[in-house]
């Protein structure tokens, strides 16, 4: 069977972070370890989560963790196993889809996995491999810890096919707060935008920007288009978009497509078009802080505060760097984030399975995920105090201040068309006259894909 989706990209986007920066956010200080408190907490509620027993055993999870990464998770996952004696066998993978789909087909699926390939579980879970968690955690526990938006973007027809473990907050504006000194709570995008008009008429530079990323070049607009859609038609409609049930020739579309295209037009991003384009991602933020600087604004989720601290080492977070959230881009759909993140989900049911997953659904495991420095906890229980990692920290805010969350569409879309839309993506840069032509090319993808 063919990995259905986006899995590839994703799990190949995660590697690449990782390859590019020691965190998905900033790398942990040395020590930062969770609070005796909160590991006793935690092992209170993985006691719980066991039923009140030790309950012994193992419990096989698949992901695709390795390294550093693993060792922070294991972290998260130790007071269960004091608490409950249960054993988690973690095997990380590059090839999670392609492992994950061989032990299904082969009667051999793992307890559990955790994984950023949202659109293969739900499709497995349409296929009927994947337990229903409403069942094992309970609409109590999952309404107290989780969003409704999280909780039904985790679900299909009632049923609950994954909770979000970790998540990166999208629609990120990074700055040097040294030097620029526009908005920094711009009531609106054509606010900011105002600014960086005004910028270019300064004749500076508003925008660093950077779309090569390898086979997966053009990502980067794609899923930034992917975010204003969401926030400019709202929630339903880019459900529809997603499910492939409207066209991408639809107004909603375009103009999507077109507020990009502000931001990206020649004038405004370093280097013009040939640079944005030949540029890899990780690298667009280094004009940022030269003196003076080449441009002042760069556009990306969480990670790229590790990303870009890792780069530059010397960078104080806070002094010479930080970030605001994107603001509205429709009012009637205000305060809405995109994000992107890990589920958990679970394909053998038993004893020591149950007891994991709920632990993990927990607002006190939630605290030792903050408590890494590494990663920001979907649970709507987590406090931005428990973050050490200023980053982590105003991310939690801008996450809990939310009118809702919802998961990035091209996360779910087939992989032929998420690849087509990068592409596309790449060509309405360089050639912005080809709007109608490309979208018109997407919408013929869209019809052989779903």
């Amino acid at each position: 069977m063919k990995i259905p989706n986006s899995t590839v990209a994703l799990i190949a986007l995660s590697l690449m972070l990782t390859a590019c920066s020691s965190t998905t956010t900033t790398a942990p200080d040395e020590g930062e370890d969770a609070a005796p408190s909160a590991v006793a907490a935690a092992e209170k509620a993985a006691l719980a989560a066991a039923g009140g027993e030790e309950l012994g055993g193992t419990v096989s999870m698949l992901g695709v963790l390795g390294g550093a990464e693993l060792d922070d998770f294991e972290d998260v996952i130790a007071p269960f196993e004091r608490a409950t004696g249960v054993k988690v066998q973690y095997e990380g993978s590059r090839d999670f889809g392609a492992v994950l789909q061989t032990r299904i087909d082969g009667g051999n699926p793992p307890d559990v996995v955790a994984t950023p390939g949202l659109g293969q579980i739900a499709d497995l879970a349409d296929e009927g491999e994947v337990i229903d968690l409403r069942g094992v955690i309970g609409d109590e526990a999952l309404t107290t810890n989780f969003s409704d938006s999280l909780i039904e973007t985790g679900s299909r027809d009632g049923k609950v096919f994954g909770i979000f473990n970790t998540v990166d907050v999208g629609g990120l504006i990074w700055y040097d707060p040294k030097f620029y000194e526009g908005p920094t709570e711009p009531a609106s995008w054509d606010e900011l935008q105002t600014w960086a008009q005004s910028n270019v008429e300064e004749g500076e530079t508003p925008w660093c920007l950077g779309l090569e990323s390898g086979a997966a070049s053009g990502w980067p607009a794609a899923d930034f288009i992917d975010t204003i859609l969401l926030r400019q038609a709202g929630p339903e409609f880019h459900e529809q978009w997603w499910r492939g049930e409207v066209p991408w020739t639809a107004p909603e579309v375009k103009e999507a497509f077109e507020t990009y295209g502000e931001l990206a037009q020649p004038d405004k991003v370093y280097g013009g078009t040939t640079t944005v384009l030949s540029t890899n991602f990780a690298e667009a933020a280094g004009p940022m802080f030269k003196d003076p600087p080449g441009c002042y604004l760069h556009q990306q989720a969480t990670f790229m505060g590790g990303i870009i601290t890792d780069t530059n080492p010397k960078l104080v977070p806070g002094e010479d760097l930080d970030f605001f959230a994107a603001p509205d881009f429709n009012t009637e759909f205000a305060g809405i984030q995109s994000i992107s993140g890990e589920v958990v989900s679970m394909f053998v049911q038993n004893e020591q399975s149950e007891a994991l997953v709920k632990y993990l659904a927990t607002a006190e495991a939630a605290s030792l995920v903050a408590a890494t420095g590494r990663w920001l906890s979907p649970n709507k229980n987590s406090e931005p105090d428990a973050y050490e990692n200023i980053f982590l920290q105003r991310a939690s805010e801008t996450l809990q201040k939310s009118s809702g969350t919802y998961t990035l569409g091209n996360s779910l879309m087939p992989q032929e068309l998420v690849e087509a839309f990068w592409k596309g993506s790449l060509e309405y840069v360089q050639d912005p006259s080809q709007l109608d032509t490309i979208l018109a090319t997407l919408d013929k993808t869209r019809q052989e894909t779903y």
